[in-house]
């Protein structure tokens, strides 16, 4: 009993030596003094060797009694380093400037093309800054997107990465985080590819919308720029994305029409519910082969142009068509982007990056001149869809 007694007084006593020891919160930050960046544009300085750096802070509004009700404040400052603009932020912002928030970088085209991997260097080395953050290819200046008035209200960079996050349901437009971006920029054989934003004003491209203002703009995701190493040089057309998109396995779910490619007078359009994307590479006669294999799965959403009914048999046998057609309309999307791959002969596709896991012996004949081989490289694509669901009803409301 004494020995347990002792054995409880020596546990109370190590204990009460740890709590002395344990670190306390002497260099604690309050959030209420913190301002949380939350995207961050680069384009080019006017001096040789700067960039102009914009960043963009969500700081919650004066009387607003709840967290989500933010306003930005966004200013832009030309320096020659990123480690540069965070002092000079500290200078004039009356809060702590919190760069752990940071969820896209806006990178301009001017940027772009020059190169950019000098001002990013700071955004994969400062312990603050993660590499999930989004990265985007801005349509002319960041600066101008992020200073932006958007029609509806809130912060450009956080629309951009709502839209980037709910991507999924529309699969037009690759989604690629500063971490993947770096993965790529690692291959010798794959050439790196970044989602486009651009503005959109009343009037472009057949969209309406009533404008609160002069200055009140829409943000639009679409398309994708194609870069050798951190220089642009060229933007894909949404065609051309989607198909890399459909190559890529990444198309989740797909909205898909058919009436740009037949001229029949029926046409469908569909949602894609579910797709998978294969491929294989085959020694064809000692010709190397790299041959895609994509099953789709639609659910028929409209049958345009029908103007009678049908018997049960002719409706199966309208959606049988209907199978061919969207087959159609996806390996049109993916040659146009497989052609081109040829022309910039930039592996944006990654068929080396298969050619070397798969035959990697091959692959080390290659290597050293794949981007002249990539132009004429043997590339086939098989499309197989299939028809789930094909709607409510087998006629038209107008239908006699």
């Amino acid at each position: 009993m004494k020995d347990h007694k002792q054995r409880k007084i020596g546990l109370v006593i190590i204990l009460m030596a740890c709590i002395l020891f344990l670190d306390g919160c002497w260099d604690k930050v309050e959030v209420e003094e913190l301002a949380p960046l939350v995207g961050v544009g680069i384009d080019l300085g006017q001096k040789p060797g700067t960039f102009l750096v914009t960043e963009q802070y969500a700081l919650p509004k004066k009387g607003s009694t709840t967290g989500t009700d933010v306003e930005d404040w966004t200013y832009s400052m030309e320096v020659s380093s990123g480690r540069e603009i965070n002092e000079m932020t500290s200078k004039i912002l009356n809060l702590q400037p919190f760069m752990g928030s940071l969820k896209v970088i806006v990178i301009g085209e001017d940027a772009a093309k020059a190169g950019f991997k000098d001002i990013l260097d700071f955004a994969q080395r400062f312990s603050e800054f993660r590499r999930s953050m989004y990265l985007v290819l801005a349509k002319g200046k960041a600066q101008s997107l992020l200073n932006m008035k958007l029609r509806k209200g809130g912060i450009p960079a956080i629309f951009i990465k709502n839209n980037i996050e709910k991507g999924n349901t529309i699969s037009s437009f690759p989604t690629v985080r500063l971490g993947h971006y770096l993965t790529v920029l690692g291959r010798k054989s794959t050439a790196p590819i970044l989602p486009a934003v651009e503005c959109i004003k009343p009037g472009d491209e057949g969209i309406e919308y009533k404008a609160e203002g002069d200055e009140a703009q829409e943000l639009r995701l679409q398309g994708a720029g194609i870069l050798r190493g951190d220089h642009l040089v060229d933007f894909l057309t949404d065609e051309e994305t989607k198909g890399y998109m459909w190559l890529e396995n990444q198309v989740k779910e797909r909205l898909i029409r058919t009436s740009e490619l037949e001229k029949s007078k029926i046409s469908f359009s569909g949602q894609v519910i579910n797709s998978k994307t294969k491929y294989k590479v085959n020694d064809n006669d000692g010709i190397i082969v790299l041959q895609y294999e994509i099953n789709a799965d639609i659910a028929v959403n409209e049958v345009m142009g029908l103007n009678e009914q049908l018997s049960d048999t002719e409706w199966v046998d309208l959606m049988k068509g209907a199978e061919t057609i969207f087959a159609k309309v996806i390996q049109k999307e993916c040659e146009l982007s497989i052609k081109k791959e040829r022309e910039l002969g930039l592996d944006f596709l990654g068929i080396g990056r298969h050619i070397e896991e798969r035959k990697p012996a091959f692959w080390k004949t290659v290597k050293d001149h794949w981007e002249e081989k990539v132009a004429d490289f043997p590339v086939t694509v098989n499309v197989n869809v299939k028809i789930h669901h094909s709607g409510m009803s087998s006629s038209n409301i107008t239908t006699n």
